[in-house]
C-alpha cells in the first residue's frame, strides 16, 4: 500500500512539472473592473508660497518704500559703478554683503553688474520667506576703522558699517605728539563718510584747547541714531522721510517726524537747526579760509594743496587740523548730528593753526 502511494505521490509531482514548463502564452487583458469606494481627503500640500502674504498682503506698502527708495541717494547717488574691490563694499550692493559676511573692510575683488543699495542690501530678503526677512543684514556694534573705537547706536549699526571714515594716509597723528607728515592726495580726508563718528564723537584729531570735548545731547538719547531722523514718518510721499533717508526735502524743508518726540515746538526746532547750522558753517568758512592761506587748502576750500608730484610737508598739527576740516565739512550736517563736538573741534582746531 506505501509503495501505491508513494508511486502516486511521484506521478502528481512530475505532472506538475510537466505543466509548469509547457504554459501557453497570455491571453488578452480582461475589462476594467469597477471603480473602488473614495479614500480619505490627505493633508494640505505645500507649494512653496504658503509664508508668500506675511510681506506681500500688502503690496501697496510694498511699492511706496520702493517708490521712496527711487528718490533716495543711495538709489541715484551711491557711486555703484565704483565697483572696484577697495571700493565696493560701500559702494555696491554685492560688496557691502560680501564685507559684512566677511568681516574684511573691502570686498574680496571688484565686483562685476554692480547694483546699488537696495532692499537686498539692508533686509535679509527671502532667507526664510516670513516677516523675519526684515531683519536687518547687519545689527552689531561696529568697530570704527580711525581710531578703534566700538560704537553701539541700535538699528542705526547697519548704517555706521559705511558712513564712517576711511583710513588716512599719512595715518592720523596723536594729538599732543609732535611731528612731520608728507601728503601726496589732493583728497586726504575721512573720505565722504564722518557722519557716524562724528554722531558718536570718534576718530577726530582731539588737538588740545579752551573748548571741552562732549557730545551733544543726540548722541545720548536719540534711540537708533540715524534710523530715527532719517527713516521718520514720511513727508510728501517721497520728499523726506522712510526710505528716501532724507530729513529735509530737495526745497529744503525738515520732516520733523522724527523729532517732535524732543523738540515739542516746530517752530522753536528750526530756529535751533538753523542757528547751530550757520554757527558750524562760520567757523567751518574761518578754517578753511585760514587753512587755504597757509597753502594746505586749494582755492575751492574743498581738497588738500597736495599731489604726489607736489606734496605737502605738514606737522602733526597742521595735519591734524586738515583732518578735522575735511571731517567736518565731509558730514554735512553742519552740527545738527553733534552740534557740541563739531564746535569743541572747530574751535580748538582754529586757535591751533593760528
Amino acid at each position: 500500500m506505501r509503495v501505491r502511494i508513494f508511486f502516486a505521490s511521484l506521478l502528481s509531482l512530475a505532472l506538475a512539472f510537466s505543466f509548469m514548463s509547457c504554459e501557453g502564452d497570455q491571453g488578452p487583458q480582461g475589462p476594467t473592473g469597477p471603480e473602488g469606494p473614495t479614500g480619505p481627503e490627505g493633508p494640505a500640500g505645500q507649494n512653496g508660497a504658503e509664508n508668500c502674504l506675511d510681506c506681500h498682503g500688502s503690496n501697496q506698502l510694498i511699492t511706496a518704500k520702493l517708490f521712496q527708495w527711487e528718490n533716495s541717494v543711495h538709489a541715484t547717488g551711491g557711486n555703484y559703478d565704483h565697483n572696484q574691490a577697495s571700493c565696493a563694499g560701500c559702494h555696491t550692493s554685492q560688496g557691502f554683503l560680501e564685507r559684512i559676511k566677511s568681516g574684511e573692510p573691502n570686498a574680496s575683488a571688484d565686483v562685476e553688474d554692480p547694483l546699488p543699495q537696495n532692499c537686498f542690501t539692508c533686509h535679509q530678503i527671502h532667507q526664510t520667506y516670513t516677516s523675519a526677512d526684515w531683519a536687518a543684514t547687519a545689527s552689531e556694534p561696529v568697530n570704527f576703522w580711525v581710531g578703534g573705537e566700538t560704537a553701539d547706536i541700535g538699528k542705526g549699526n547697519l548704517c555706521i558699517n559705511c558712513h564712517q571714515a576711511r583710513v588716512p594716509s599719512p595715518a592720523l597723528p596723536e594729538p599732543g605728539v609732535d611731528g612731520m607728515a608728507t601728503v601726496t592726495s589732493s583728497r586726504y580726508g575721512p573720505h565722504h563718510g564722518s557722519q557716524g563718528v562724528l554722531f558718536t564723537g570718534n576718530a577726530a584729531y582731539e588737538v588740545p584747547g579752551a573748548e571741552p570735548y562732549a557730545n551733544g545731547a543726540h548722541t545720548a538719547l536719540v534711540e537708533n541714531a540715524c534710523i530715527t531722523c532719517h527713516m521718520a514718518t514720511v513727508s510728501g510721499g517721497r520728499e523726506a522721510g522712510g526710505h528716501t533717508f532724507r530729513v529735509t526735502s530737495e526745497a529744503g524743508s525738515l520732516n520733523t517726524s522724527g523729532c517732535i518726540q524732543c523738540h515739542t515746538n516746530a517752530s522753536e526746532l528750526n530756529d535751533l537747526v538753523d542757528a547751530t547750522q550757520a554757527e558750524i558753517e562760520d567757523l567751518l568758512l574761518q578754517l578753511g579760509t585760514r587753512l587755504n592761506e597757509l597753502g594746505i587748502l586749494k582755492d575751492d576750500l574743498t581738497s588738500a594743496n597736495a599731489s604726489s608730484s607736489a606734496p605737502l610737508n605738514l606737522t602733526n598739527v597742521q595735519l591734524g587740523v586738515l583732518w578735522n576740516y575735511q571731517y567736518i565739512r565731509e558730514d554735512k550736517s553742519f552740527g545738527v548730528h553733534n552740534g557740541k563736538y563739531a564746535r569743541a573741534l572747530l574751535k580748538n582746531s582754529l586757535a591751533a593753526i593760528n
